[in-house]
């Protein structure tokens, strides 16, 4: 999903995919933490419906078995991608949708008791990402959660971004359009939503990716062990390179707390 003059067609089908299940050790733990760090923070069961907004190949809905999540559904607007989510991941129990723009959103009749949006807000422009944050409060139940993940500005990002654009072959600067930080994130959601806060309430803001991405050029194996040491109640750093924010939909409440001691950064 994206705004702007950035071409995501131009990525190749299934790049992301192959990286997390291969690829440089250092991206592969990056996506791979990113995606366990959501989990984590996700109430589940059985009997509950999940919805990745921007889901690209399918990677993150991949890693989840219908005992997390009877019902799964993974949405995004490169065909490409989907048709390739849907070869490699679906299931009876797990889908994936084509939208034409995230308007398309607005057909959609299902509620789900948990969406996620992992790295997508950043590459909306104003427009679309109010249209994103509408449509999740629209398609949540009450007591419903909101998982968004982006990259934070308060942290070295910037720098990591001007580096991966002159070294790498994935250009971020055209692609991240709205930007945020760990101070600024709620402020944004509400300039961008105005609605936001009387539609969800903040259960938690956090960081992660500080330094343990980084180690696993050395060993992924010892950097994996160490992304998953923190607990979240106790991680509130706020300089990680990724912002995580889980936000509960107003209403009457249902399932355990997303933030039980199960969770680990």
């Amino acid at each position: 999903m994206g705004a702007g003059g950035f071409d995501y067609s131009a990525i190749p089908v299934g790049f992301y995919d192959s990286v997390l299940r291969g690829g440089n050790p250092v991206r592969r733990l990056w996506h791979l933490a990113k995606f366990e760090r959501v989990l984590d923070c996700l109430e589940t069961g059985a009997d509950r419906a999940i919805l990745d907004i921007g889901c690209f190949a399918g990677s993150f809905l991949s890693i989840i078995g219908p005992d997390r999540f009877g019902r799964q559904l993974g949405v995004d607007i490169l065909r490409g991608q989907i048709d390739y989510a849907r070869a490699h991941y679906g299931t009876e129990f797990r889908r994936f949708r084509h939208l034409e723009s995230l308007a398309d959103l607005e057909s959609m009749g299902d509620s789900f008791d948990c969406i996620t949006a992992i790295e997508v807000i950043e590459h909306l422009d104003a427009e679309d990402a109010d249209v994103l944050l509408r449509q999740a409060a629209r398609l949540l139940r009450p007591g419903g959660q909101l998982v968004l993940t982006t990259p934070n500005y308060a942290s070295t990002w910037p720098l990591l971004e001007v580096i991966l654009d002159r070294f790498s072959d994935v250009k971020y600067q055209e692609q991240h359009v709205t930007k945020f930080s760990y101070f600024s994130i709620e402020r944004k959601l509400r300039q961008l939503h105005p609605p936001f806060l009387d539609e969800f309430e903040v259960r938690l803001k956090t960081t992660s990716h500080f330094l343990t991405p980084f180690l696993a050029a050395i060993s992924f194996r010892l950097a994996h062990a160490l992304s998953r040491l923190v607990p979240h109640r106790y991680w509130r750093h706020p300089f990680g390179n990724l912002l995580l924010l889980v936000a509960k939909r107003r209403g009457e409440a249902g399932g355990t707390d997303a933030l039980a001691p199960r969770d680990t950064a």
